[in-house]
């Protein structure tokens, strides 16, 4: 390129073509979730030049980068309502769609069982069961990690997400599940002379 003769640019030709090769790799990749990078962005963000964009797992880019990589990369088309929320699966599948799990797990980020916070091996739950009716619709899907998948389908409990969106838990009884205090902090050792005294 001209104007690159200085030694600085050979380490940025070198990532060029690390990057290069890289994408000529995944672009041959059958499965194509692995070569998918997720953009979430606003029409308007995108329309206009001074919004942003955010990438899923990561950070914020700019609206101009977002635009880039629609103008390359593979895009996936997801239908809205009039109210922005996707188009439903419903009773049509059991097993959400990919972009389905992408979405949830955008939207609930982390096992939703207080105090939990488990990212990995999350699971889709149904709250109303889909043996009972329920539909696959991001409305009646929860994250939950595989510990907390089994206690509500082997141990009785329960959960229902209120209109605010938040979950509520309930233990096998019936009783609203309310989490106890956090773990210990600067709290032991602001009460560490009432320990010493027996109280």
């Amino acid at each position: 390129m001209p104007c690159e003769e200085e030694g600085c640019f050979v380490s940025a030709r070198r990532a060029d073509a690390l990057v290069a090769l890289a994408s000529a790799h995944l672009a041959a990749d059958s499965d194509t979730d692995r070569a998918t990078v997720v953009v979430h962005a606003q029409l308007e963000a995108l329309a206009s030049r001074h919004g942003g964009a955010e990438l899923e797992g990561g950070g914020v880019i700019h609206a101009e980068t977002a635009r880039r990589l629609l103008c390359h990369g593979r895009v996936k088309l997801v239908i809205e309502d009039q109210t922005a929320q996707p188009v439903r699966l419903g009773r049509i599948s059991r097993e959400p769609a990919a972009w389905m799990m992408r979405q949830l797990r955008y939207r609930d980020s982390e096992c939703r069982f207080p105090g939990c916070g488990a990212r990995r091996f999350t699971q889709a739950h149904h709250i109303m069961w889909w043996e009972y009716g329920g539909a696959t619709d991001l409305e009646n899907l929860l994250l939950v990690c595989a510990f907390h998948h089994k206690l509500v389908h082997e141990y009785g409990w329960a959960v229902r997400r209120h209109q605010d969106g938040a979950a509520r838990w309930f233990r096998p009884d019936g009783s609203s599940y309310r989490p106890g205090p956090g773990p210990p902090g600067d709290s032991i050792d602001q009460g560490s002379d009432l320990l010493v005294a027996g109280f």
